[in-house]
């Protein structure tokens, strides 16, 4: 089988890559050209076909999908840079990707289409609401989930076999920083909303798995890590000051409902055995990614502990 993997050298893209040559793929590699990516490609030209470009150039998209069995879309603009720059999020969410739709119909092969879509498309959670499943109403709340349910509405429509994959909350240790406006939009968030953890890893298996499982084909499938995963978001961020030896209080959250769930993922499960991870193994790996750090706030958590109290709501 020979897989396009697009925006291939971000993290999840990277993760991507090693799934799909595990399974013994062929494998198309694609990004921007800048140094970085340059430098990250060095390690896959033995093994991968490269190619660099602008994923908005549609002259790029026939040569892309050319000979290809699957193709996985990760090249995307996400959040909060799909809020402040609405025009260029559009073009490169909605326009692009519509375009590479269209060359992956018009080719000889016509691919697999596997599109990692979101779990906040079911726009802000209820209290109470429970297990979301691939059937529970969707809902635009900004720009990010609107492109993403445009995609999903255009895959259903056009013709093209695909996987649409509803992902989860999936970070990792390499995503440990955030901006001063993400993170006062995450605290402002009422602590007990629902909120479910998926490894990244685990979402790159999921979506290699798609592009060769032929149950897969044509389904909106759920890509949460399941029970163990299904936390709260007062849980979610104190696992990071929880790996810094401090204490994050409950009460320090305001009331805002959020865009994250509980989901079923029984039957994307049950097709992908994507599931490998847990959030404890996420917090294990934070607690050792903090090590060092946690070593020199330990003398000062009798002092840093009430400052918090005073300081996160100035953020």
């Amino acid at each position: 089988m020979k897989v396009l993997i697009t925006g291939a050298f971000g993290n999840l893209g990277l993760m991507c890559i090693e799934q799909a040559l595990a399974l013994g793929f062929e494998v198309r590699l694609f990004d921007l050209d800048s140094v970085n990516n340059r430098q990250i490609a060095e390690s896959y030209k033995a093994s991968c076909e490269i190619v660099f470009g602008d994923i908005q150039d549609a002259a790029l998209h026939t040569r892309l999908v050319e000979g290809v069995d699957a193709i996985i879309h990760n090249a995307a603009l996400l959040p909060p840079a799909t809020e402040k720059f609405a025009f260029l999020s559009h073009e490169i969410n909605v326009t692009a990707c519509k375009r590479l739709i269209h060359a992956a119909l018009q080719s000889e092969k016509k691919p697999l289409f596997i599109y990692p879509s979101s779990v906040t498309v079911f726009g802000m959670a209820e209290p109470g609401e429970g297990v979301l499943t691939s059937k529970s109403p969707v809902k635009a709340s900004d720009n990010y989930t609107q492109q993403k349910i445009m995609i999903e509405q255009y895959l259903q429509d056009v013709g093209l076999d695909s996987v649409i994959l509803r992902v989860g909350v999936s970070v990792d240790t390499r995503t440990l920083t955030t901006d001063r406006g993400t993170f006062r939009q995450l605290l402002q968030v009422r602590a007990d909303n629902p909120l479910e953890y998926v490894h990244p890893k685990d979402v790159a298996l999921a979506m290699c798995q798609a592009c060769h499982k032929e149950e897969a084909r044509n389904k909106v499938l759920l890509i949460g890590g399941g029970a163990g995963c299904q936390i709260t978001q007062h849980e979610f961020l104190k696992t990071a000051f929880g790996a810094l030896g401090l204490t994050l209080p409950a009460m320090l959250h305001g009331v805002n409902p959020f865009y994250t769930h509980w989901m079923d993922t029984t039957q994307s499960q049950q097709i992908l055995q994507f599931q490998q991870h847990n959030f404890a193994n996420y917090k294990q790996e934070m607690a050792a990614k903090l090590k060092t750090a946690r070593f020199f706030i330990k003398p000062l958590r009798f002092i840093l502990n009430p400052l918090l109290v005073l300081l996160l709501p100035l953020v």
